[in-house]
């Protein structure tokens, strides 16, 4: 009977133990969005290990630290080659993460403030497939090598962050900042939609 006793202890805390590490770290969900409207991924890179673990903020309230234990990176091309989407998504610390949200979203407040040429003087809202996702972007085509930041805090210590990068004319695939706004919202929408079908393996 004690031996049965000890067997079930060693199973139970090898599954919480497995429970565990299974939470703590970034579900493949998150960086396998393949299908794009007129988009190609490509691989993603892992953040290195050597990496960090703690980045700097600005704020309106001073400098704020955001955790970073893990990461990926994925790019997405436009039919030119060139990348209009970079993809972000960061793990933190669990018992940093809502402080981390709050950090993350003040920085984008205090950019949005000290930039010039934006789309609104306040943050950007927006809610796709019961995701909400909060950003910057600018006001005009015309200036800028990033047209807008977005981040997403789904949940499970993880942050999925949105850079749409600007370009050279000849390497656009977009023509205004109505259709840039128009391929933001698209690009949005259907990675969230990902999201609600995905099941991590």
């Amino acid at each position: 009977m004690k031996s049965k006793l000890n067997l079930l202890s060693i199973i139970l805390l090898t599954a919480s133990l497995f429970g565990f590490a299974a939470e703590n770290e970034i579900g493949q969900c998150y960086i396998s969005f393949k299908s794009p409207t007129n988009l190609t991924p490509l691989d993603p890179d892992r953040l290195p290990e050597t990496s960090e673990k703690v980045r700097a903020l600005k704020t309106d309230h001073g400098e704020v630290e955001v955790t970073r234990i893990d990461g990926y990176r994925i790019l997405y091309n436009n039919g030119k080659s060139a990348p209009f989407v970079n993809l972000k998504v960061e793990l933190s610390e669990e018992k940093s993460y809502q402080k981390d949200r709050q950090n993350l979203i003040d920085n984008l407040k205090y950019v949005n403030s000290q930039s010039t040429g934006m789309e609104t003087k306040d943050l950007i809202e927006l809610e796709f497939n019961g995701y909400k996702v909060y950003g910057l972007s600018r006001g005009s085509i015309e200036t800028g090598s990033t047209l807008g930041i977005f981040v997403m805090f789904p949940g499970n210590d993880v942050t999925v962050y949105f850079y749409f990068n600007n370009m050279k004319p000849e390497y656009r695939n977009f023509e205004s900042v109505n259709d840039y706004k128009k391929q933001r919202d698209q690009f949005i929408e259907e990675y969230t939609k990902y999201l609600t079908t995905c099941k991590d393996e």
